[in-house]
């Protein structure tokens, strides 16, 4: 039913009703209030006061019945509540435990690391001190790469959750996690981060704030008293390493 037709019937009844009681406000309290003097003629045997009285009555309450209706059939639909999906069959399985992901929410690292992998980037096993046995550890749980290491032990108890875990000491760990700092830089291997820790640069913002003419005089000292690399790395090449060092961000804490 559409509010025109409650509109319609409430009118032909309100117009019947005053008809049999003419004084039916609200025509009639209008007619006072405005101080409007009623006709007194006649139409057919019938007032004309009467009429008005009658289509006055029957169009305003015919228009709050509809409004009511109106409002009313749209607070329903309000209120109607969707029905409930059917619920969906419960599959019972006994999955394979999934290795540890160091990217999950569980131990969250300080940089988000991306799905996507740079093909310059250097497998775990270039680490220097990471052998077979531990690098198939860490890529089992997810750590493929030596930004991997990085990231997943950012922090100090992150770090030390990976040396729990892996069975090493938390200085072995550290250790590892600094020299993926220094391979962020491209030009520094394994065995020349090895002599940069040596040096006391263990990690990119140590790099990034040491000169190179001095560190390069210190890393030649070292390298003659325990021949960590065949050749100590030229000057330039230093210099290079200082100048990335210093574009990079920070990741360790």
């Amino acid at each position: 039913m559409s509010a025109a037709a409650v509109y319609t019937g409430f009118f032909l009844a309100l117009v019947a009703i005053t008809f049999v009681v003419p004084f039916l406000p609200p025509a009639q309290l209008i007619f006072e209030i405005l101080n409007i003097p009623l006709p007194i003629e006649s139409f057919l045997g019938v007032s004309v006061a009467t009429l008005l009285n009658c289509l006055i009555n029957g169009f305003i309450w015919g228009i709050f019945a509809a409004a009511v209706y109106s409002l009313s059939k749209n607070h329903y639909k309000r209120r109607q509540f969707r029905p409930l999906p059917a619920p969906e069959p419960m599959h019972v399985t006994n999955p394979e435990p999934k290795p540890l992901d160091w990217r999950a929410d569980r131990y969250p690292p300080a940089i988000t690391i991306s799905k996507k992998r740079d093909k310059k980037e250097q497998e775990i096993e270039t680490i220097e001190g990471i052998g077979a046995l531990r690098g198939q550890m860490m890529r089992n749980r997810g750590i493929i790469t030596a930004n991997d290491l990085l990231r997943a032990g950012a922090t100090r108890p992150k770090r030390q959750r990976l040396a729990n875990e892996f069975g090493v000491s938390y200085a072995t760990m550290s250790k590892w996690v600094h020299r993926a700092d220094l391979l962020r830089i491209r030009g520094i291997g394994s065995q020349y981060s090895e002599l940069l820790q040596t040096a006391g640069v263990n990690t990119v913002t140590y790099l990034s704030k040491r000169d190179p003419h001095s560190l390069w005089l210190q890393m030649k000292a070292i390298n003659r008293e325990k021949k960590l690399v065949r050749k100590t790395p030229p000057l330039k090449k230093i210099e290079n390493w200082v100048h990335k060092a210093k574009n990079l961000e920070p990741i360790i804490q």
